[in-house]
């Protein structure tokens, strides 16, 4: 089953976020590994050419299944994607309604109303390639849910020139401190739904899956199985 196009997008998250997805997807692999010797998609050697090749192509079938289910999250790619797809699902916006999200969307740099959290930030940075569709149908949610309180925000700081608002996003005590336009920029700001909200989001969502995943396994599944002997491999649908 050949992937769909992908789109590569760049996420900050917290520095400790790229190792515990790394982990997991190793744990996923080995998974992977261990599913995959089921009598249902093994295949014993001296297997007919035909018959393996049906085996092996409906195994690979069963690993882009288990993926998008989240039973099975073995890359990087597969944990994020999941999560992204769920954030959608919760907010109620996975679905192809959206109008195209403008070219304005899409400008480099962040977008009107974003702010880091905390002094910090977000120190760590985690690349996915995330199905194309999903990223552009998150844009258009992003941007359409959005819009108003970015022209809104526009327009404050077009009246408001030399007034710098917070970067970071206050805590309750500070924001209780801002008054007069500071005050409305950040009512503005709460409106709006940046891409990387939804990104880290997902990170989340995933990682918790992941998780979840693992401990649902039965004991017998996590028994290695021996096949050396007796058949051969299946393919890793790794990527």
């Amino acid at each position: 089953m050949p992937r769909a196009a992908v789109r590569a997008v760049w996420i900050a998250v917290d520095d400790n976020i790229p190792q515990q997805i790394k982990d997991l997807a190793e744990d996923h692999k080995a998974l992977r590994a261990r599913r995959s010797t089921s009598p249902q998609w093994f295949v014993p050697r001296r297997t007919a050419r035909r018959e393996a090749s049906l085996r092996k192509a409906a195994w690979l079938t069963e690993v882009h299944r288990q993926r998008r289910t989240g039973e099975l999250l073995d890359t990087q790619d597969v944990i994020v994607e999941y999560g992204v797809r769920e954030e959608l699902r919760r907010r109620g916006w996975d679905h192809d309604q959206w109008d195209e999200a403008p070219d304005e969307a899409w400008n480099p740099g962040r977008w009107p109303g974003s702010r880091d959290c905390g002094t910090s930030g977000y120190p760590g940075r985690l690349s996915a390639r995330l199905d194309d569709a999903l990223v552009r149908r998150t844009v258009a949610a992003c941007w359409h849910t959005s819009a108003p309180a970015i022209e809104q925000i526009q327009a404050w700081r077009d009246a408001h020139p030399g007034i710098v608002p917070p970067r970071y996003e206050p805590d309750e005590e500070g924001r209780t401190r801002l008054t007069g336009p500071l005050a409305a920029y950040m009512r503005l700001a709460d409106q709006i739904t940046t891409t990387g909200t939804i990104w880290r989001a997902g990170v989340e969502l995933g990682l918790l899956q992941a998780r979840a995943a693992l401990t649902a396994e039965p004991d017998d599944a996590l028994e290695s199985q021996e096949s050396a002997d007796t058949g051969v491999p299946v393919p890793s649908a790794g990527g």
